[in-house]
């Protein structure tokens, strides 16, 4: 007996009391250090090639649709947007409370990605073992594909990670008998905010379908939660779309009309290189499959599901482009956590999460390498840059196939124009004599060709030597028609 009358049990506390929570303690800290250090390694990998040159073309349509923004000029009605709005409306205060640049903008992309990533442990932890969000997130910050799509300035990965955030909310709320309204209604509004930065997002709807109809409650319950996300996705819809309702039919004619008309256009396609880097994320992404089947069915059920949809989207998706296969290489990146529940015993099991850990290293510093490979240099611009600038004024409007360029040397397309792609001119939706109407109501002071784009439309050439006094050619490609200030 100690004094006091009460047994010593001090050492009975340190013996027996302690160690539990310890245990927990330390438990906590390494879950969450797994996804922080691949979120840290993901970021660390891409900041070197976020204010790098230019990765894709529809980088420079996006920058020069930005900069129209920014002067005030209108969506659809002035602005012309092959993409939903709530695309360039996502990533407008990103690039203009960061300097009104390209870095800007594709930080904007980056955030979503890593928000996206975050969305996607949690969801896989809910729907299988912490284990396998680990391996789900390190699959998909390691994919070539997400790794470019990442950083670039496209609405692919910025609807998909928004789409990750809605099967999240979705799956929280299956589990939450007392939050099961407010995170389907958030649910709601995150995946139709995702389908109006870009369509590709509506893959995911029959997770959260799956998801939310997984309730372990009455029918009625289920129904409610249906219905609210249904309100949710109404209520976003309304909100983003509410502002454009005096601008509907140009908005619809661009967003939807085009994409309908160039499903005929003879462009487009999946190069092999792009199709043999996603193979391993496939081939991982089936046997996680496979295993979720037996070990982990609401794995199986609600990803797969998405997978399936996204399959059957991109089967007649016209045209299709390499970046669209972001579409299913997250839900096949999300399967892949079903490896992680193989029946393979606690000492086998330590060799196999280092090789993997290496693997995905590996895949990390190869995808790096890859998006940095198809970066083009700035530096190689750099004397066209030099000679549009003393050609032209900076409030000069400059019509031309090369936004980037153009955006590079800090001057401006007409809004209208800001989209001259060839989904846009081999659909027919812009002919020479548009952009000619264009340019002269404008009063654009010069027109830059070597993009590759508006020599589809060879009357044009003929009509820039006619309007404009000078030609030079800025470098073996690119050719400058235009009026001497003064």
């Amino acid at each position: 007996m100690s004094r006091g009358g009460e047994p010593g049990n001090s050492a009975l506390h340190r013996g027996s009391l302690n160690p539990v929570p310890t245990r927990l303690v330390w438990a906590a800290k390494w879950a969450g250090a797994g996804p922080a250090a691949v979120l840290a390694l993901a970021l660390l990998l891409r900041m070197p090639a976020i204010n790098g040159g230019q990765i894709d073309y529809d980088e420079g349509v996006y920058w020069q649709s930005l900069r129209s923004m920014a002067a005030g000029h209108p969506l659809f009605s002035q602005v012309y947007s092959s993409q939903p709005p709530a695309f360039l409306l996502l990533i407008f205060p990103f690039y203009w409370v960061l300097g009104q640049s390209l870095v800007g903008a594709r930080v904007a992309v980056l955030f979503v990605f890593l928000a996206g990533l975050l969305a996607a442990y949690r969801l896989v932890s809910k729907l299988s073992s912490r284990a396998a969000g680990m391996i789900a997130i390190a699959v998909l910050a390691a994919d070539p594909i997400c790794f470019r799509e990442s950083i670039v300035l496209q609405a692919d990965l910025p609807a998909m990670g928004l789409a990750l955030i809605g099967v999240a909310l979705a799956v929280e709320a299956s589990g939450r008998t007392r939050q099961v309204g407010g995170r389907a209604v958030a649910a709601g509004v995150a995946l139709s905010t995702g389908f109006l930065v870009k369509p590709l997002a509506a893959a995911a709807g029959p997770a959260v379908m799956v998801a939310l109809g997984s309730l372990p409650f009455l029918r009625r319950e289920r129904f409610r939660s249906y219905t609210l996300a249904a309100a949710g996705a109404l209520v976003a819809a309304v909100v983003i779309l509410l502002p454009f309702l005096s601008v509907w039919r140009p908005l619809w004619d661009q967003t939807v009309g085009l994409h309908f008309v160039a499903r005929g256009a003879q462009i487009g396609g999946l190069d092999v290189h792009s199709v043999i880097l996603e193979v391993p994320v496939v081939i991982l992404g089936t046997a996680g499959l496979l295993v979720a089947l037996l070990h982990a069915p609401r794995l199986a059920l609600v990803v797969g599901a998405w997978g399936a949809a996204a399959a059957l989207m991109l089967a007649i998706q016209r045209p299709l482009w390499p970046h669209h296969l972001v579409a299913l290489t997250v839900p096949l990146a999300l399967l892949a956590g079903g490896l992680a529940e193989l029946p393979l015993g606690g000492r086998k099991l330590s060799p196999v999460r280092g090789l993997a850990a290496l693997l995905v290293l590996a895949g990390s510093l190869g995808s790096a390498l890859y998006v940095h490979q198809q970066q083009f240099s700035d530096d190689s611009l750099r004397p066209a840059v030099a000679r549009l600038q003393a050609a032209t004024r900076p409030a000069d409007l400059v019509v031309t196939d090369d936004q980037y360029l153009v955006a590079l040397a800090g001057r401006d397309t007409p809004p209208q124009l800001v989209d001259t792609s060839l989904v846009r001119i081999n659909s027919g939706e812009l002919t020479a004599a548009q952009v000619e109407l264009i340019a002269e109501r404008s009063g654009a002071r010069a027109v830059l060709l070597g993009g590759g784009r508006l020599s589809e439309l060879p009357a044009l050439e003929n009509w820039a030597r006619t309007h404009y006094r000078v030609r030079e050619q800025l470098d073996s490609r690119r050719v400058l028609y235009f009026n001497p200030a003064g």
